[in-house]
């Protein structure tokens, strides 16, 4: 029974340092600004590491990780920092966009305006060569103005008794526009019957009309067109720092000492209610250990009264029979 107790409570335990956190265990994040390295050199023989970082003109040193670190079994500091300007070109692909203005839309007149390729400097400092390109040329219409302009029409009235203008169209329309009377020029026809008869004069009005419209037309063109082509500079391009790191073995622990200052910090990390759930779960198990042995007790005390009871019996049964003999 009490095997199995320890057993019990052993497997509690276990348990519930399982679910427990590691309370000396930390996180070590990495900082997501710090700067990666382009190259890293080791010279284990020295036990020196340096670091090379690329950095803009416009960069601050201080920004690099300087910090202590250990490894195989050294710890390395900081020693020493080199600086070195690194001179080189830059070139870069880029497009830009000329407009220019013209009277007429003909592709002829545009391509006078637009010369085959243009120097170029950037504000930046790139300088090149760019080169139309003719596809994309657009032209459109940059404005648009308005005038009058006289309209006329002319109409002929023949056969007419008189020159009478009182008998004439003062208005007509033309072109969807109302034109008003503006000139008449008489004709006169004489004619002769075979009789030698004259009849009167018949007349003929030609009349002119006149009026005005209003006409839009394009003040002028502007045109777009890109130029693109390769551009490069040369200066400054980027300061080139190295962080040496000089290391220094690390003396050795004994390892027992270290186990045990662990297990000693591993312990005071764990939180208070753990403690207490800990202690309820013993004083659980202990309750339940003490009925199972008060369970045993009485069993065992039932057992006890029974057997005394069977022989007391037997001692009576054996003194009547010697009592016959007397």
């Amino acid at each position: 029974m009490k095997k199995r107790f320890i057993s019990l409570l052993v497997s509690l335990l276990v348990l519930t340092a399982l679910v427990l956190p590691a309370g000396a265990a930390s996180v070590d994040l990495a900082d997501p600004e710090a700067l990666l390295p382009v190259d890293i050199i080791i010279d284990q023989d020295s036990r020196e590491i340096r670091k090379v970082y690329d950095l803009s003109p416009n960069t601050n040193p201080a920004t690099l990780p300087m910090e202590a670190f250990e490894r195989d079994g050294s710890r390395y500091e900081c020693t020493d920092i080199l600086r070195e300007v690194v001179i080189g070109s830059e070139t870069q692909t880029i497009t830009q966009t000329e407009t220019v203005d013209s009277a007429k839309k003909d592709m002829e007149t545009v391509l006078e305006l637009l010369p085959q390729e243009k120097e170029t400097t950037t504000e930046d400092g790139f300088t090149g060569t760019l080169h139309l390109v003719l596809d994309s040329i657009k032209t459109e219409p940059a404005g648009y103005g308005s005038s009058t302009k006289p309209v006329t029409a002319t109409r002929s009235y023949p056969n007419l008794a008189s020159a009478d203008a009182n008998h004439l169209p003062k208005t007509i329309t033309e072109g969807g526009r109302t034109l008003k009377l503006q000139d008449i020029q008489w004709q006169t026809d004489n004619t002769y019957n075979a009789d030698d008869y004259e009849i009167g004069d018949r007349f003929t009005a030609i009349c002119t009309y006149g009026g005005s419209k209003s006409v839009s037309y394009v003040t002028g063109y502007t045109t777009t067109a890109n130029y693109t082509g390769e551009v490069y500079r040369t200066g400054v391009t980027v300061i080139r720092y190295t962080v040496i790191f000089t290391g220094t073995p690390i003396a050795s622990v004994d390892p027992e000492p270290v186990a045990k200052e662990e297990q000693l910090q591993a312990g005071a990390g764990w939180p208070v209610m753990t403690v207490l759930g800990l202690a309820a779960l013993a004083a659980g198990a202990g309750g339940t250990y003490f009925v199972m042995k008060r369970k045993e007790r009485m069993s065992y005390e039932e057992t006890a009264d029974d057997g005394r009871g069977g022989a007391d019996a037997h001692h009576g049964d054996g003194h009547d029979g010697h009592g016959g003999r007397v």
